[in-house]
Parts: C-alpha cells; structure tokens; sequence
C-alpha cells in the first residue's frame, strides 16, 4: 500500500519536509497562483422558503 513507507511519527510529530516551499513576498503574496477572469455572475437569490425555519 502506498502508505507503508509514510513516516507517520513525522506527520504526527510535525517534522516533515513538504516537498515544495513556495517563495512568498508578503501575506497578500498571489504569485504563486494563476490568474483567473473575475466573476461576474450575479449571486443568486436569497431562499425565503423557509425550508431551514427549524433548524
């Protein structure tokens, strides 16, 4: 099985080396992600069923 060779005591313990660190300029940093067109569907309509009255 794939995890046989998993080191579970470094998983647990927190000392695992991730496999990429990616550079990050600032907590805003975005580079590392692609660049989408932004959307612009209208949200849809709020539910005034009243399906969900109870919970």
């Amino acid at each position: 099985m794939w995890f046989d060779s998993f080191n579970w005591d470094g998983l647990r313990n927190c000392t695992l080396k991730p496999p990429i660190v990616p550079t990050v300029q600032s907590p805003t940093d975005t580079s590392n992600f692609d660049d989408y067109p932004e959307d612009e569907d209208e949200p849809p309509p709020d539910d005034l069923t009243g399906w969900d009255k109870d919970f």
